[in-house]
């Protein structure tokens, strides 16, 4: 099975163009050579790693800046998630965590599994190789369960996150500003939630037929209380990298104040990178707001989170608009350009009508609750009947169908964190 699936994947990946194997084919035969001269004692080994490692990272870094040169070369897909892989293989291996592994395939599979290659979650090798040479059977439950996660994820992504994309283009191509950017600010948050976990739960469905069982990567973000619960719960698989990969090797928290808090700054620049040179500044605000997280903490849980969601809803504003200045310009418009009545009589002139208002506040509140209760909900339904679980199916698809948001306008293959 496992050779399907890498010529599966080699084949989908292919189809996005065949230069995108030269950058994934470096990567992939670099650290695999490399790796097996770390498994070895060798004195040269400290630098072999850390040439490999800045090698890698000097390409992802010369594809992120690319949008502001001339420079006409299409961007690989795929490798912001790739090459935090292949950097964690190698320094696991040089530490002696596991052993080189020695069948290309495997490697090659890990490396290109095409369900996480282009939208995550970031696995590490370890957790990988267990899944991909375990015994696996595709079964009849695995299929029902795979199923629902997909359908659950698709309809995050045609119900939610298509109408929210629909008024926030509204605004953005308008240059409106004030209540409108404030609007924004809060619909990009549901669906840039909605599109990037609802493209995971698509890829953990596709994964769960076939008896792989990924990481999870999202645990209700926006029931945070500070910035730092928020990154625990967001983009889990990218946080924990970042925590293990960089901020311990800086020195984590077992230093002086000042200097964790210079760790925490590096690593959040190092996550404003990974997403593209536009949102090292946006990422540097969020170190700063973990540092100070707890000073606008209060008693109230029910506060804090609605503080925390406003907080996040504002820096979401440099992926919403280009340029960090244009950016800054709409969060300060937000406290000089009191529009919001304006807004609200416009509400029905932003791209939806009133029916399509109602569905997006309806479904977007069953998210909310279903975040709040999931463990509460996935013990009570994990031991159902696959009839019952053919039914949910056939409801889950039905609502899709119906409510679902197609066509011009919006891209349905197309997933927000794939640009990254």
């Amino acid at each position: 099975m496992n050779f399907l699936l890498l010529v599966l994947s080699i084949i989908i990946y292919a189809s996005y163009g065949l230069s995108n194997f030269i950058y994934i084919g470096f990567s992939l035969l670099s650290t695999f050579i490399v790796a097996r001269y770390l498994n070895k004692e060798n004195k040269n080994r400290k630098l072999v790693l850390a040439g490999t490692i800045v090698l890698n990272t000097a390409i992802l870094v010369f594809v992120k800046f690319l949008p502001y040169t001339n420079i006409n070369i299409l961007a690989p897909l795929g490798i912001s998630y790739y090459t935090l892989q292949v950097i964690s293989y190698l320094v696991d291996v040089y530490k002696g965590k596991y052993e080189y592994e020695k069948n290309l395939l495997n490697y090659a599979l890990f490396i290109m599994y095409i369900p996480h290659l282009f939208i995550g979650p970031i696995s590490r090798y370890e957790d990988m190789k267990k899944e991909l040479l375990a015994k696996r059977k595709i079964t009849l439950d695995n299929i029902l369960n795979g199923g629902i996660r997909i359908l659950w994820g698709l309809s995050k992504k045609l119900i939610i996150a298509g109408r929210t994309g629909i008024v926030i283009e509204t605004i953005t191509s308008n240059n409106s500003s004030g209540g409108y950017a404030l609007l924004a600010m809060f619909l990009y948050s549901i669906e840039l939630y909605s599109d990037f976990s609802g493209g995971i739960d698509i890829v953990l469905g596709i994964s769960r037929m076939l008896g792989i069982n990924l990481v999870e990567n999202f645990d209700a973000p926006y029931y945070s209380q500070n910035i730092k619960e928020f990154w625990r719960r967001w983009h889990i698989s990218l946080s924990s990298w970042l925590r293990d990969y960089i901020y311990i090797p800086l020195g984590g928290s077992r230093c002086s104040k000042l200097r964790k808090s210079i760790n925490v700054i590096i690593t959040f620049a190092v996550s404003g990178l990974w997403h593209g040179a536009n949102y090292i500044v946006w990422g540097i605000i969020h170190g700063i707001f973990v540092i100070f997280g707890d000073s606008y903490k209060t008693k109230f849980k029910w506060l804090n989170r609605l503080v925390n969601f406003v907080i996040v809803s504002f820096l979401w504003s440099f992926f919403i608009w280009n340029g960090t200045t244009e950016a800054l310009k709409m969060m300060l418009s937000v406290f000089t350009n009191f529009n919001i009545q304006e807004v609200t009589q416009n509400i029905l002139n932003l791209g939806l009508t009133g029916a399509d208002w109602i569905v997006l506040a309806v479904s977007t509140l069953i998210l909310f609750i279903y975040d709040g209760n999931k463990i509460k909900i996935m013990e009570k339904t994990k031991n159902i009947s696959k009839n019952t679980k053919l039914a949910l199916i056939c409801t889950f698809a039905l609502i899709v169908l119906t409510f679902g948001i197609y066509g011009i306008g919006f891209n349905v293959n197309e997933f927000i964190y794939s640009r990254f």
